[in-house]
Parts: C-alpha cells; structure tokens; sequence
C-alpha cells in the first residue's frame, strides 16, 4: 500500500502528520501490525522518498510489517507497480490499499484485489477490537 496515501486519507493520521511526518508513518505501522496479527496477512507499506538522494530503497520490518522507502526517483506507485506485476499469478492473491484511481485500475486489470483507503481503515479497526477482546478474554 502507499503509506501517504493511506496517511493522507485516515484523519487521526492526517492531523499527526501536520506535526510529525515521523509519527504518522509509526502509528500506521503500529496499527498494520495489530492488523497483520489478527488477520495473519502479510503487510507492506511504501512510502514516497523520491526526493531523496538516496540511490537504493531502504527496508526493514517492524512487528510484521515490511516498510520500504523508495529510491531517489521512484515513487510509491512505481514500486508497488513493480510488486504487482511481480507477485501477477502467484497463489496468493495480491492486495492493495490505495485511493488512487491508476493504481488502482493497475493492479486489479493485473487481477489483483484492491480495496480503498477507507475499507482499509474499517478492516484495521476491526482488528483492533478483536485484538482488544482477545487481551480481555485473558486477563
């Protein structure tokens, strides 16, 4: 998924990154991973570095989360492009997250699944409180 596009997107994060680009990004990831936990999905998120001088993407996971930052010249879009027409065919269907209208066009005509930025959301909350009832049940 493109990580500003979800964070541009979701309100809560919107208005944290008005004072922290930083935190944003962390508080999606920390919320992709209790949805990752709950769901057992395999999560990657992109976040735009275009404007970097960086020449190589920069990776790492974090609680089950892949997070890439992209190279300098390349977008969001033009990585998960690359992910699609890599992962085109396999066993597991490929997902993405994204409200924009080519990446989405893209990766479905590709027969990926897409879902919106907001169903995103809808499906994380979820995760949250069924991870919230688990943490109760054991208590």
């Amino acid at each position: 998924m493109d990580g500003y596009n979800i964070i541009h997107a979701w309100p809560e994060l919107k208005a944290l990154m008005k004072h922290s680009l930083e935190e944003s990004r962390d508080r999606l990831a920390d919320r992709l991973a209790v949805y990752s936990q709950v769901t057992g999905a395999d999560v990657t998120v992109v976040f735009d570095a275009h404007k970097t001088a960086a020449m190589a993407s920069a990776e790492e996971t974090r609680n089950g989360v892949h997070i890439m930052f992209t190279r300098k010249g390349m977008s969001a879009d033009h990585a998960i492009e690359r992910m699609a027409y890599r992962l085109a065919g396999d066993r597991d269907p490929l997902m993405v997250a994204t409200n924009d209208r080519f990446q989405r066009d893209l990766v479905a005509g590709m027969g990926g699944a897409v879902i919106s930025a907001e169903e995103l959301q809808r499906r994380v909350v979820e995760a949250e409180k069924q991870m919230t009832r688990t943490v109760q049940k054991y208590q």
